[in-house]
């Protein structure tokens, strides 16, 4: 039997070296997406506002964006959209409708829920005046952002905040979380006037959505990550 030449293993090694660049390649390869079936020169129905720029973060208490900031970043949003999207009232945010008004922008209103009692009071009681005050810019309020995704609230807790926050005001009231928090929470689901999803693919905890029996819903946050750290099972 004559023995395996050294080039035979050799070859193999660079074929199969090859062939796990090509695949590798092939799966880094842009992919052209079809253009989407939009005019345009249409305004998109609105978009989520968050100001933070450069070293500027809302994790910090002492952050505050002054005015000329909001106004600026308004001014751009009122050219692609007709309204925007904010989370709280923190940072300077709560200047957000004097200034939306100004350029012609409904806002839907974000109230910050968390653990901390005294915080979430003091965010419900400025939005609540804030819908008074601004009754043709605010459109609707949102009561908490993916508050039970943290699990910072409990959902007894959550559905009677939003109660309370129904009672003082004469928009539609929601609450914001990714889908599967809303199947498992139908007391949320009942207290609200409408359901807003977040669907973010990426950060998904399964490969597909479940027929999701929730109509009269909005899907407020969607897309995938351009610059991600890996998820880990």
């Amino acid at each position: 039997m004559e023995p395996i030449s050294l080039r035979t293993p050799l070859a193999l090694l660079l074929i199969s070296l090859g062939a796990i660049a090509a695949i590798w390649w092939w799966l880094a390869t842009p992919i052209m997406l079809a253009r989407a079936p939009i005019d345009p020169a249409a305004k998109l129905l609105c978009v989520s506002y968050a100001p933070f720029r450069d070293a500027q973060t809302p994790l910090l208490e002492t952050t505050q964006i002054a005015p000329q900031q909001l106004a600026e970043d308004l001014a751009q949003l009122a050219k692609i959209s007709d309204c925007v999207r904010t989370y709280s009232i923190d940072n300077g945010l709560d200047q957000v409708p004097a200034l939306a008004a100004k350029v012609g922008l409904k806002v839907i209103q974000g109230i910050w829920l968390g653990s901390n009692r005294l915080k979430n009071l003091a965010q419900i009681s400025t939005v609540v005046g804030l819908t008074k005050q601004y009754p043709g810019v605010i459109t609707s309020v949102v009561v908490g952002n993916e508050v039970l995704l943290r699990g910072e609230m409990t959902t007894s807790d959550l559905a009677a905040t939003i109660r309370s926050v129904k009672a003082q005001v004469s928009v539609p009231v929601t609450y914001a979380d990714v889908w599967e928090y809303w199947l498992r929470n139908r007391e949320v689901y009942e207290a609200v006037d409408f359901v807003t999803i977040h669907i973010l693919p990426y950060w998904e905890d399964f490969r597909s959505a479940p027929n999701m029996p929730l109509p009269m819903s909005t899907i407020s946050a969607s897309g995938w990550e351009s610059r991600f750290r890996a998820r880990k099972s």
